[in-house]
């Protein structure tokens, strides 16, 4: 009769971890991070891309690394586009703070070559995401306070994503062009988004890793700032069949900040599922008053629609709609 040797099981468990596809892509996050020249940063631009464009992630209180699939995974770990079964369409808007609107626009497409089934999903993907924040017309004023005039300010991105699953691993790249405009002067910038998605073992877990907006800065006439590089790591965990609950823990590098998110799903009946979630130290806007967030989600004749609403105090509420339709 053998005897299993724990020692023995341990290191066989360790080596197979360390040959997994997302462990040497978080190995390469970390030795090419280019922390000193990080470090002599204080704050990044383009703010808008952290503004989430799925109302299922903001319901969960954004902790999506590990959770984001569909054709919004653009915007989160491009990775979770290999879920793809099929031909996917998003959209998504938002009524923002201070009167700006929020709008996403994405498309996803599978193009086969998967290896298995469930988490293993559907092989090739590529997707497209339109992302845009426009805060309409706003007045100028002179030195006697008098209005002068008018300008009108935008942010946008656009995404180009390509992810592939391996085994029980996704990986997912996306390239996007950022471009946003003030008062006529314009900006732009290249970035680029990496991500990974892994089952862990026969556990009901997966795991999930990104870095996100890593590329040129914002120029602004004299004033250059970087994007908001960020790092996250995340776990969904399906407690029950239907009930899930997912973390994320997220590192601002400019900003210095690290948040952390938690966020359930409940799907007591098929088609239909109620989310809530926290968010601490939120990096999108400083407020005490932003932390929960609540949503729903629910089938209508084959399309997906889900809403979200997060207060914000004084500044009021952020109410974002997504619609997503399979073909």
């Amino acid at each position: 009769m053998n005897i299993p040797n724990p020692k023995k099981n341990w290191l066989n468990e360790a080596i197979y971890i360390a040959s997994r596809p997302w462990f040497l892509i978080l190995a390469l996050f970390f030795v090419f991070m280019p922390a000193a020249k990080m470090s002599e940063a204080l704050e990044s631009g383009a703010e808008f891309l952290r503004i989430d464009t799925d109302a299922r992630a903001v319901s969960m209180g954004s902790a999506y690394t590990a959770a984001a699939d569909g054709v919004n995974a653009i915007s989160y770990n491009p990775a979770g586009l290999a879920s793809l079964r099929g031909v996917e369409f998003g959209f998504s808007h938002t009524n923002w703070l201070l009167d700006s609107k929020h709008d996403f626009i994405g498309i996803g497409l599978p193009m086969g070559l998967g290896t298995g089934s469930g988490l293993r999903g559907a092989g090739l993907a590529i997707g497209l995401g339109v992302t845009r924040l426009t805060s309409g017309s706003m007045e100028t004023r002179g030195a006697d306070r008098r209005a002068s005039g008018s300008f009108s300010a935008y942010d946008q991105s656009v995404s180009i994503a390509l992810a592939r699953s391996m085994g029980v691993s996704r990986l997912g790249m996306a390239v996007k062009y950022v471009e946003g405009a003030i008062a006529g002067e314009k900006a732009s910038a290249v970035a680029v988004d990496l991500g990974m998605t892994s089952g862990l073992g026969k556990l009901p877990v997966s795991a999930g890793l990104s870095v996100q907006n890593l590329g040129t800065p914002m120029k602004y006439i004299s004033q250059k700032d970087p994007l908001p590089l960020t790092f996250a790591a995340g776990l969904l965990f399906n407690i029950v069949p239907g009930f899930n609950m997912a973390l994320d823990v997220k590192r601002l590098i400019y900003d210095k900040q690290t948040d952390v998110s938690v966020g359930t799903e409940y799907s007591f009946i098929p088609g239909f599922a109620l989310r809530t979630g926290y968010m601490m130290n939120n990096a999108v806007i400083d407020t005490r008053n932003r932390g929960f967030s609540v949503g729903a989600g629910v089938n209508l004749l084959g399309t997906q629609v889900d809403y979200s609403v997060t207060p914000f105090g004084v500044l009021g509420d952020a109410q974002k709609i997504t619609l997503k339709k399979k073909f």
